[in-house]
């Protein structure tokens, strides 16, 4: 096998000789007609990286200067030529590190694919039968967390504004480990380059959510001003229910909410207001938020939210008054019996609020009015949990789903 490796091996040769789609397709144990499928009509696929994507976010395309190129949309943003994809494998299967950026390990990426289409490239047959496993490279990748890393910078003016905009201070961030990013990095060890800078119109927060078994941190990344129709504005290597880290314990109620965005708007104005129940005793309220909006709680993290509850305690849910959040909270309320609250915009003829959500509550009400709110919502809780009264649902109104 060494002596088919020959001087001189470029790029350029490897490409001559192997169409890219093979090499995308070898690799990463994709259909080549799937892969063509994604070039020719701009089709996007479940992505090989992870397990969490329920929306299709992975495609191919060749650049202008006809590389082609894998991209991960909705994930943790990856972006690479078929080199860079083979080195992502091939560390992942090796465990260990194998960057292109390294001459050394690059050589080692073109030795390895002239080896695995050897029959192409040097016209005869693969000498050795198993040269790489590729079978089921899918679930090898799905099953190793990328590792985004983070340089911070200082919180600034901008930083202050924005945030105040759905009533959340710095100091609220800090303590629920919200960091501004100055640059973020993506499997460093596999390409070294910083995945982006900080701009003054598009800032980037990373919440730290926890560590998984390995140590790797869970991080989302999240860029507010960015337009979703144009580009991502959330990167994230985990898929977990979120504000787990800040939650006690001996809570009358805990919201689950949907966003991270929500659940510091909400979090930071119920701790700098003293809110009291039917009980004349002051609320413990925690708050989670759902990872994304198709999220659907599973059993042990209902079983943890209701560990985290005194007894007597409940669960309460406030998602969204549009499809997703209606099906979402029906989703629960049928499950685990958590009832709902919505902030409406006139639907059915309810309240309009002018708002979708608690952040956006924030932008359009004056603190005063926002607190008149969450006391109106406290008695007309405390009341139908007193009286056995029913919390007004789904049920109520006939909803499309």
């Amino acid at each position: 096998m060494r002596n088919i490796i020959e001087v001189g091996l470029t790029k350029s040769f490897i490409e001559s000789k192997v169409p890219q789609e093979f090499i995308m397709s070898t690799y990463l144990d994709i259909p080549l007609d799937v892969v063509n499928d994604c070039i020719n009509n701009g089709k996007l696929i479940t992505s090989i990286f992870r397990d969490d994507d329920t929306n299709k976010s992975m495609g191919f395309a060749f650049n202008a200067k006809g590389k082609l190129k894998v991209r991960d949309f909705g994930g943790f943003g990856f972006f690479e030529d078929i080199y860079g994809t083979v080195a992502y494998v091939l560390s992942i299967k090796e465990n260990r590190d194998i960057n292109t950026s390294n001459k050394s390990d690059f050589m080692y990426v073109l030795k390895h694919i002239a080896k695995t289409f050897s029959g192409l490239v040097y016209g005869k047959e693969t000498v050795e039968n198993s040269i790489l496993d590729l079978k089921d490279v899918g679930k090898v990748l799905k099953s190793k967390r990328a590792v985004i890393e983070i340089a911070s910078r200082d919180w600034n003016q901008k930083d202050q504004e924005l945030w105040a905009r759905w009533g959340v201070d710095i100091r609220y961030l800090q303590i629920n480990k919200v960091i501004p990013v100055e640059q973020y990095y993506i499997n460093r060890t596999i390409n070294s380059d910083p995945k982006y800078f900080y701009k003054y119109k598009d800032p980037c927060y990373a919440y730290i959510l926890g560590k998984d078994r390995s140590g790797v941190l869970l991080i989302k990344l999240y860029f507010p001003l960015r337009n979703r129709d144009k580009e991502h504005k959330f990167i994230t290597n985990c898929n977990v229910l979120e504000g787990l880290l800040n939650l006690e314990s001996n809570y009358d109620y805990i919201i689950i909410t949907k966003s991270s965005k929500d659940r510091l708007a909400i979090g930071n104005t119920l701790m700098t207001t003293p809110f009291y129940g039917g009980r004349d005793n002051k609320l413990n309220i925690g708050i989670v938020n759902l990872p994304s909006e198709n999220y659907e709680i599973n059993q042990n993290e209902y079983n943890y939210l209701l560990s985290r509850i005194k007894y007597g305690g409940k669960l309460i849910s406030l998602l969204d008054f549009d499809r997703t959040g209606r099906k979402g909270a029906k989703y629960l309320k049928e499950t685990y019996d958590i009832p709902y609250l919505f902030i409406t915009r006139g639907e059915f003829g309810l309240t309009d609020y002018n708002a979708k959500d608690f952040a956006e509550l924030c932008e359009v009400y004056k603190r005063a009015e926002i607190i008149s709110f969450i006391d109106e919502t406290i008695k007309y809780v405390e009341y139908v949990y007193n009286t056995d009264a029913e919390v007004y649902g789904l049920s109520d109104f006939d909803t499309p789903y």
